[in-house]
This record gives C-alpha cells, sequence and structure tokens, in this order.
C-alpha cells in the first residue's frame, strides 16, 4: 500500500501536499483528528461544500487549510511557500500515524 506525501507548488506560490493512499471523501476526518489530537493542531473553521471539504487550522501561528477535492483527494494547502517545511512534516507526521494504526491492525504498509 504506497502512502506518501506528494508536494505540488502552483504558479502562484501556494503549494498543495497531497496525502498519496488516504485520499478518500471520508479520510479527511481521519487527518483533522490527527492533525488536532497528535499534531496539537487547531481548527479555526470547517466546511463541507458540494464536492469539496475544508478545514482551517492552525499551529504556531501559521495558518493554513486540510482540503479534500473529489478529483484530488486530501492535501493540505498553503498560499505561503514558506510553510512547506512545517506542513511537510505535519503531513509526514499524518502519514506515519496512519500507517503505525494499520501495522497494529495487522494490515501491512
Amino acid at each position: 500500500m504506497d502512502m506518501r506525501v506528494a508536494i505540488s507548488k502552483n504558479e502562484n506560490d501556494s503549494v498543495e501536499l497531497y496525502f498519496v493512499g488516504i485520499e478518500h471523501w471520508d479520510d479527511f476526518d481521519l487527518i483533522l483528528g490527527l492533525l488536532q489530537q497528535e499534531n496539537n493542531c487547531t481548527i479555526l473553521s470547517n466546511q463541507e461544500i458540494i464536492y469539496m471539504r475544508k478545514a482551517e487550522l492552525e499551529l504556531n501561528k501559521v495558518t493554513f487549510e486540510l482540503r479534500h477535492d473529489d478529483m484530488l483527494g486530501n492535501f493540505l494547502y498553503t498560499k505561503d511557500n514558506r510553510h512547506i517545511p512545517l506542513l511537510e512534516q505535519l503531513a509526514n507526521q499524518v502519514i506515519e500515524s496512519v500507517k503505525q494504526k494499520l501495522r497494529a491492525k495487522g494490515i501491512t504498509v
């Protein structure tokens, strides 16, 4: 099972960090919970729109979004590319936590 973070840098300097392997609609809640409970992120808002979910979060005075798009999957989003190291660390921690939970259930990852 391939689980990793893929980074997309956009022309407008925004950045998207994709959760490859945990990209489904229902995985959004899992990722949001892990960001809040295991990584101390604060949820500022959480919206569900047709074909999209979006939560605005904050950690260490850095504001960013967790988004789900039916065509793209789940990803962290920021308009400030200076936040890439922090968001990459968070995304990798989420991936590792999911892998540990699957291993605990006897699922090979």
